[in-house]
């Protein structure tokens, strides 16, 4: 795919629109990016927790900002040439706030934002510290945030509505949070807590809203029932940051042992990955 950001948003669309499930993998910087590409991967998603903890160093707690959130996207983007799909949290404030954080991903070219409808300064969905907005106010600042991703007459931003009231309000305030979220003008909605196939099949009847739910290694579900159940977006949030600290440890040991530590990928390996030759051939033309 050649890199023009115009179209990330038209194939996202489109994709919506198909019968395959969209796989977009978590990336936390533009090394992991690069990575996803290289495999062949379609999408990407910039996840909020594997930002926070890989480029800044802090728990999923709400501690980025939306200058960093800007800044850490605009250079993955430029690394690759996937569409992206970013996690904006809860839009960083009231509503000017969410307008900007619209229109600022926008203007990176960003495919898609999920917007959630935790209260501010979220928390990780994956702890039991999670505080969710009333309905009338969760559906507030989706609301405006489908109006921002408009304001030039043409959608060029797709908005995911994101609801956590699954695990903390069950199945009947979900339905009603995630049919009015869609009715708004969400492209998608994505609910979080969806970890077996009871909670795929009471979740599957309202496959028509576009829905989207996050894999991790504690699901109790086939990666095939994601396509039976309705599903159609999966993103892998944190798998490349969960293998990154594994891997990563595992060196560390090797060498508290005073070995040295073998890999398949090598310094050659990783010049390649990053177009060493297309810097030199710069050089050699200057």
């Amino acid at each position: 795919m050649k890199k023009n950001p115009k179209t990330f948003y038209a194939n996202f669309k489109k994709a919506l629109s198909s019968k395959n499930v969209i796989i977009a993998p978590g990336c936390q910087d533009p090394l992991s990016a690069k990575l996803i590409q290289k495999n062949n991967f379609k999408f990407i998603f910039i996840g909020g927790f594997a930002l926070s903890s890989s480029q800044y160093g802090y728990p999923d707690a709400g501690l980025i900002t939306l200058s960093e959130l800007i800044s850490s996207t605009k250079k993955i983007q430029n690394a690759i040439s996937l569409p992206c799909i970013v996690d904006a949290d809860t839009g960083f404030g009231g509503a000017i706030n969410i307008h900007r954080t619209v229109r600022d991903l926008a203007d990176l070219g960003v495919a898609a934002l999920t917007i959630e409808d935790q209260q501010f300064p979220k928390k990780c969905a994956l702890t039991k510290k999670v505080k969710i907005l009333n309905y009338n106010d969760a559906c507030r600042r989706i609301e405006v945030a489908v109006k921002a991703a408009k304001i030039n007459k043409k959608k060029d931003i797709a908005i995911i509505a994101r609801t956590d009231a699954y695990s903390l309000l069950g199945i009947e305030a979900t339905v009603k949070r995630i049919k009015k979220y869609k009715s708004l003008g969400a492209d998608a909605i994505f609910v979080t807590g969806i970890d077996t196939k009871k909670d795929l099949i009471k979740i599957s009847r309202y496959n028509n809203l576009n829905l989207m739910i996050n894999i991790h290694p504690k699901v109790k579900f086939n990666i095939t029932d994601l396509k039976k159940f309705g599903i159609k977006i999966a993103i892998y949030s944190q798998s490349i940051l969960n293998g990154y600290i594994d891997s990563t440890n595992h060196v560390l040991e090797e060498i508290k042992k005073g070995q040295i530590p073998k890999s398949k990928n090598l310094s050659g390996d990783t010049l390649d990955l990053l177009d060493f030759q297309k810097f030199l051939q710069i050089e050699k033309n200057s």
